[in-house]
């Protein structure tokens, strides 16, 4: 049988068209590499080859900016230790046996209270050691431990810039950060000065490149968008110069907060890594944070971030720097010569080694070798640039799949997705929590009452997490069962509104808490869901109170079919009513034994110092506002006014401090009293609006200085207690609480229900 040659011409013409279509992938692949080597530094073969990426992630790089940011970071965790970590009051969260604490995993509990103290001192000690590089290592895993352990001791203080600062401190024991300016290079002349793998930057770069672009894409969430997440900002005087050009409050709140901070986010990682933009993105990015610094109580997070954008200039760039300082300071400054080779990098070429960067200028030092091998043992490989490698993949596949991995945790998810803290959502959501009602029932004795939910915690944040709201409850059962309460059970009713929608339950009311089933891998059954659906009532609601005198507040409120709210009209609320926005609803009035049926449109006042309930019985949604006046704080403010002209005075009068101690008037009358006060707390506003720059700069140092002179006081006293056997920090505490509340006559303590 002859061959078919026809068939086989076809396939080699076939296989010469793929080669040739190869050849020109590769043609135009090498004429890409150079430009893209000039833009990035680095090609597509580089991260896409093994044999290439390895040699790629360990490239010399100078130490010096790495060092400087070492001093910077460690300084502000100094800082950061009496702020936001809590030393000053550590007395305040763990000597009060009554309160309840929310750790990532149940078995992480808090330690004696003069024993978190050590925890601080270690904390303190690994922060200042990490700033002046002395035992580097050691230092940064003092500072690391403690970090994780206070930090996942209590979700409730959980926020993304905390979570950024542990990450960092996680990266910073793994690079070489001493190498500059630090107390080990001084003692350890074989690592002053010496190169850095370039992935010691990298990583860094990457985790600060990943906290903009992350957040960016989170803000691409309809509510902020639209506007809704962070309303009303822009009344801050940080937004003058915006005024200036004619921008209303409104166009700033939405083009310059919403749109502004959406582009920034997107934006500044990838202008920070380029060099002809990163002057500029520098520019904005520190004006960004300092706006922030002063429009949102965020601790040291501002001024990490400032100091996070030298990452990304070049490694030598504070040796340029020190070179323009004046000749008689050069002998107090680090070495500003090319720095030395080092084993943890790989040196290809052989001028890496011998000659800097054009661009650098500066002086070269002939050193010995830091290490008995040869200069080409240099350019091998070790297993530590496989690890540096290695670890650099790892570490950005877990950034990028954290922030996405609520698909796992069910559990953890509600109106927004996961535990807030790890997932760079910032400022995207702000929640207004109305009201929380909190109902016991003891089976065994039928004995039902209401707990104040503010007993056991000093803090809000669990209330709006299924996980929290289990730990509370169990605390709180085990409180119960301690106080007699032998069989108790709990149901919640918790209110709250996200980026302005209506008010409304987070949790079915009807779930008994401490048996609710509750898994971190599901979702979670007694969750309500959030009413989307009457998300765009949120510009309606706007407007009707823009239209409401300045004097009567309002509250919105949305309610599920079948359910009902049972609420309380304050005796300071005279002048309260109902008006009904949609759907139908029927008002009990037990006092009055009396039940109104109510439609859309429909309007009820409402009688002060009386319960009612609102039954939502049409078969969807109710809709319906509050509207209210504090008619007492009015009265209140008129008798001001009035004492205010018979007397002749005025708050503008400098003197009225001393005017007001020179008036005869009857100081055992409860209303006078009221008056005087009423008078002093607005004088005292009045006082910090007219505190001079230099003032305010006095009255935060003394601040300051009272925060660490308490912490060393309190610390001083525990490890006294530890070392010797003195007394305990928490007794003192308790004893100091026990005469603070006899003195100011409080409410009942914990144990009295």
């Amino acid at each position: 049988m002859a061959p078919n040659t026809s068939r086989g011409s076809a396939s080699n013409k076939r296989k010469s068209e793929k080669y040739k279509q190869t050849q020109e992938v590769k043609q135009e692949t090498a004429n890409i590499s150079p430009k893209m080597k000039k833009i990035f530094g680095f090609t597509v073969e580089d991260i896409t080859s093994w044999s290439r990426f390895k040699p790629l992630m360990n490239q010399p790089r100078d130490p010096a900016g790495l060092g400087i940011w070492r001093i910077l970071f460690g300084f502000l965790m100094v800082l950061d230790v009496f702020q936001e970590r809590g030393l000053p009051f550590a007395d305040d969260k763990f000597s009060d046996p009554n309160l309840c604490f929310f750790p990532l995993f149940n078995f992480i509990t808090p330690l004696p209270v003069d024993w978190m103290y050590l925890v601080y001192l270690i904390l303190l000690i690994g922060a200042i050691g990490m700033c002046i590089g002395l035992f580097y290592r050691v230092s940064c895993l003092l500072y690391l431990i403690p970090y994780w352990y206070i930090f996942l001791l209590d979700k409730t203080t959980w926020n993304n810039h905390s979570y950024l600062f542990g990450l960092t401190a996680f990266l910073m024991t793994f690079v070489d950060a001493n190498r500059f300016w630090s107390v080990d290079a001084i003692w350890n002349k074989n690592i002053c000065n010496v190169h850095v793998p370039v992935w010691h930057y990298a990583i860094l770069r990457l985790q600060i490149f990943l906290v903009y672009f992350i957040a960016g894409l989170k803000k691409l969430d309809l509510d902020w968008v639209q506007g809704f997440s962070m309303e009303e900002l822009s009344i801050n005087w940080v937004f003058d110069p915006f005024r200036l050009i004619g921008l209303s409050n409104t166009h700033i709140d939405y083009f310059i907060v919403h749109l502004g901070g959406l582009c920034l986010d997107l934006s500044a990682g990838f202008f920070l890594f380029f060099d002809f933009t990163r002057p500029v993105a520098a520019f904005f990015v520190s004006s960004f944070h300092v706006m922030n610094s002063q429009l949102f109580y965020i601790g040291l997070f501002p001024y990490v971030m400032l100091t996070t954008s030298l990452i990304f200039f070049y490694p030598d760039w504070p040796k340029k720097l020190f070179q323009k300082l004046p000749a008689s300071l050069s002998t107090r400054l680090p070495s500003l010569t090319t720095p030395a080779q080092s084993l943890h990098c790989v040196y290809q070429r052989p001028h890496e080694i011998r000659n800097p960067p054009k661009s650098t200028g500066l002086k070269t030092e002939k050193r010995p070798n830091h290490s008995s091998s040869s200069s080409s043992s240099l350019s091998k490989f070790t297993k530590y640039h496989s690890f540096g490698a290695l670890f650099f993949i790892f570490y950005t596949s877990i950034q990028l799949f954290l922030p996405y991995s609520h698909f796992i945790t069910q559990g953890f998810n509600n109106w927004t997705n996961g535990l807030y803290g790890y997932s760079w959502d910032m400022m995207v959501h702000t929640w207004n929590v109305q009201h929380t009602k909190l109902r016991f029932l003891d089976k065994a004795s039928d004995k039902e009452g209401y707990l104040s939910p503010d007993y056991w915690t000093e803090t809000n944040r669990w209330k709006t997490h299924a996980d929290m709201v289990k730990q509370y409850t169990t605390c709180v059962a085990n409180k119960l069962h301690q106080l007699g309460v032998e069989e108790p059970t709990l149901y919640l009713d918790i209110w709250l509104s996200m980026n302005g929608r209506f008010q409304q339950r987070i949790w079915n009311p009807d779930t008994e808490m401490i048996t609710a089933e509750w898994s971190p891998f599901k979702p979670t059954p007694w969750l309500m869901p959030l009413l989307t659906d009457l998300s765009d009532w949120r510009t309606k609601l706007a407007e009707i109170e823009e239209q409401l005198d300045s004097h009567i507040d309002v509250t919105f409120v949305a309610d599920f079919p079948g359910l009902f709210l049972e609420n309380f009209v304050d005796p300071h609320l005279g002048n309260t009513s109902l008006h009904v926005l949609s759907g139908n609803i029927l008002v009990e009035i037990p006092a009055q034994k009396k039940n109104v049926s109510m439609a859309m449109g429909d309007t009820i006042k409402l009688s002060a110092g009386e319960f009612h309930n609102v039954h939502t019985v049409s078969s969807t949604p109710s809709c319906y506002m509050y509207l209210f006046v504090n008619t007492t704080r009015a009265l209140i403010n008129q008798r001001v006014a009035e004492f205010m002209e018979q007397h002749n005075l005025t708050f503008e009068d400098p003197d009225l401090t001393a005017s007001l101690a020179e008036l005869h008037v009857n100081t055992s009358d409860p209303e006078v009293v009221q008056i005087l006060e009423t008078i002093f707390l607005k004088l005292h506003n009045v006082n910090i609006l007219n505190t001079s720059s230099l003032d305010k700069i006095q009255l935060f140092l003394q601040e300051k200085f009272h925060l660490l002179q308490r912490s060393a006081s309190r610390m001083g006293q525990a490890m006294n207690h530890i070392l010797l056997g003195g007394e305990s920090v928490g007794a003192l505490y308790m004893a100091e609480m026990e005469a603070h509340n006899e003195d100011d006559n409080p409410s009942p303590p914990r144990d009295e229900l």
